[in-house]
């Protein structure tokens, strides 16, 4: 019932966007009729015949507006000059009426909008207005060439007004209010409620929820609100909360007085005639449950039980192993994770990289691993070749895998068995140029923040595609510690915005590919899942003008 409530309340709201749509529409073709502009900035200075004249053309402009001129009151046009007029079959204004002076409109004349939509006013400009009627308008200001000749005001009627909102409604008891953003009701079928404020607790529950109950009078009723994009107004649907209720009521009763004891008398029956079986079991399973020792677990095995209870016993069994095996897991991880701490302390002496990297060199000399002491220099070597003597702006992707796979040989005789690096690229990605220096301060953070706090075997993979832009996605991947959602958020908006003091390499990462391309280049996303793994997505642009 709600949701059919809310579904009609969508459609009125719909409906009403399309025809206030309309009516502007209409509206703003007649600012382009030239008779019309003629005699915004010229009827006092016309003659009368030129006047007759231009009257008959802005009329029958005026006829013509059929899109609307069936779901208005009237169309008024009043120009800065004196001029006045509208629509030829309606009802002529008051001689010498001056509207703009008019105190429901003045508000709207001091601003600067195109179109003001107005709360509920008399239309007191005829003759004969004996019945008080009340009408909502649309206001727009003429403004051809940047100053205002006049305006256009549209009049709606409250019956018309309420046929185009309940026009696709089957609900009876359904009633429509539309308040304003102050909350005053501008359009009711009551017409004592128009111009009085929306009682408050029900504007407090508006900004709660978009349906809600709340009580007018003496009557309780089921609210749901749309507000439109056109006024900005808020579409009320109400029904007694009595309509919403009495089915559920109806079936309540069905419920409570026939099916309801057919079924518990069904459930007694069958939980006698089952519990002798079930309760037997149970009880003797948390007998041996109060003898257990996690230390030395045993079988458990339960007499004349049912297949569903010896498998718990079964399920019993195996989890006392694996809280056991657990327990001894969760020392293991605990000393490793302190031995990961001293490590992360220590990686923060400086200088370092450079230093570390030397003092390995000397313990495999002073070892007399002239082998290795020299493999090493030879890393170091080229590491320190292609950071310090490369002058180029780019290079291969293949020349930067290079460069990284040095680190990374270094990284691997400090920490042995601990990390690996591995990537499958293809021919047409490892001849693409990149800005140099770019992959390893990723590596370097995977290293640091990823594999050595986890304290197991990791792996780094590297990752390339080509986009249709000829711009290359780089994704650089390690199943380390990973990190939470929130610190990512935050990470994010860091280097992206170069703040804060952490985080030096991947702002350097970020900024030079925005320098080497433009703003759609540098870290695209992090993708991470805590204690999995930590993937890092950068877009550079091919080798070209650096874009400073």
């Amino acid at each position: 019932m709600k949701k059919n409530i809310t579904g009609t309340v969508e459609q009125g709201n719909y409906t009403v966007d399309l025809y206030f749509q309309d009516v502007k529409t209409t509206i703003v073709q007649l600012t382009d009729n030239d008779s019309l502009l003629y005699m915004l900035q010229n009827y006092d200075k016309m003659s009368p015949t030129e006047k007759y004249y231009k009257q008959m053309e802005i009329d029958e402009a005026l006829m013509n507006t059929s899109l609307i001129r069936d779901h208005i009151s009237d169309c008024i046009i009043v120009g800065l000059n004196g001029y006045q007029t509208n629509m030829p079959d309606r009802q002529k204004l008051k001689y010498n009426k001056k509207i703009l002076e008019e105190e429901w409109l003045q508000t709207y004349l001091k601003k600067d909008k195109k179109f003001f939509f107005t709360p509920s006013h008399l239309a007191d400009y005829y003759p004969d207005n004996t019945e008080k009627k009340q009408v909502n308008s649309v206001v727009l200001p003429v403004e051809p060439y940047g100053e205002r000749l006049g305006y256009i005001i549209v009049d709606m009627d409250f019956g018309r007004m309420n046929e185009i909102i309940s026009a696709r409604s089957d609900m009876g008891e359904l009633r429509y209010l539309i308040i304003d953003e102050k909350g005053q009701i501008i359009f009711s079928d009551d017409c004592e409620k128009i111009n009085k404020n929306l009682p408050a607790h029900a504007l407090k529950n508006m900004k709660k929820s978009n349906n809600f109950y709340f009580k007018d009078g003496n009557k309780n009723y089921f609210c749901v609100h749309e507000k439109s994009i056109t006024t900005g107004w808020e579409l009320l649907g109400l029904i007694p909360e009595d309509n919403i209720k009495k089915p559920a009521i109806q079936l309540l009763k069905l419920l409570c007085f026939s099916i309801l004891p057919c079924f518990m008398l069904i459930a007694i029956f069958a939980a006698t005639s089952i519990s002798g079986r079930i309760r037997k079991p149970l009880d003797e399973l948390v007998e041996q449950m109060k003898k257990v020792d996690i230390e030395e677990p045993k079988n458990f095995h339960v007499e004349n039980s049912v297949g569903e209870i010896e498998n718990l016993a079964q399920k019993i069994t195996e989890m006392i192993e694996r809280i056991n095996n657990l327990v001894e897991q969760v020392y293991v991880a605990e000393m490793r994770s302190k031995d990961a701490q001293i490590e992360a302390l220590i990686s923060q002496i400086q200088p370092h990289f450079l230093y570390n990297t030397l003092q390995l060199i000397k313990t495999e000399a002073a070892l007399g691993e002239s082998r290795n002491a020299a493999e090493t220099v030879n890393y170091l070597s080229r590491f320190l070749r292609y950071t310090v003597n490369n002058q180029e702006f780019y290079v291969s992707l293949e020349q930067e895998l290079e460069y990284v796979r040095c680190y990374m040989e270094i990284c691997k005789k400090r920490f042995p068995g601990k990390m690996n690096m591995e990537f499958t690229i293809g021919e047409e990605e490892m001849n693409y140029q990149i800005p140099k220096l770019i992959l390893q301060p990723l590596i370097e953070n995977s290293v640091k923040y990823g594999l050595r706090p986890k304290g197991e075997k990791g792996i780094i993979r590297i990752l390339a595609d080509v986009e249709e832009d000829e711009s290359l996605l780089l994704c650089v991947e390690d199943n380390g510690v990973g990190m939470e959602q929130e610190k990512i958020e935050e990470l994010l908006e860091n280097v992206r915005n170069n703040k804060g003091k952490e985080h030096v390499g991947l702002r350097n990462v970020h900024e030079r590919c925005v320098l080497y391309g433009d703003e759609s280049c540098g870290i695209q996303k992090i993708e991470s899942k805590y204690l999995q793994y930590f993937r890092i997505y950068i877009r550079v642009k091919k080798g070209g003008e650096i874009h400073v």
